[in-house]
């Protein structure tokens, strides 16, 4: 009776146990690699939230301190002016009562 290669040419071992113990392992490595992507996208997505948190944050100050300071407004106008250079956003800065 000819004997059974494995892929890396060693005898093949036919015992139910390993083969159930490679079923396991190869399930719970699917369950992590499962569990380590969701983590890297909650990770990603609270970066953004953050972001998105500073950003407001930042604005929030601008707006506070522009409408305190009439040459605060003109600095943020100016630097709006030469940033925002896409027409609809341009626009509604405009109806907002941003000069640009």
């Amino acid at each position: 009776m000819a004997e059974k290669k494995s892929g890396n040419g060693k005898p093949a071992i036919d015992d139910p146990l390993i083969a159930e113990l490679e079923k396991q392992k190869k399930q719970l490595l699917e369950t992590i690699n499962k569990k380590i992507t969701e983590r890297k996208q909650k990770l990603q997505g609270q970066a953004r939230k953050d972001d998105n948190y500073e950003k407001v944050l930042i604005g929030v100050a601008y707006l506070a301190d522009a409408a305190i300071h009439p040459e605060k407004r003109q600095e943020i106008s100016a630097t709006l002016d030469r940033a925002i250079t896409e027409e609809r956003p341009r626009e509604f800065l405009k109806k907002r009562g941003w000069k640009l």
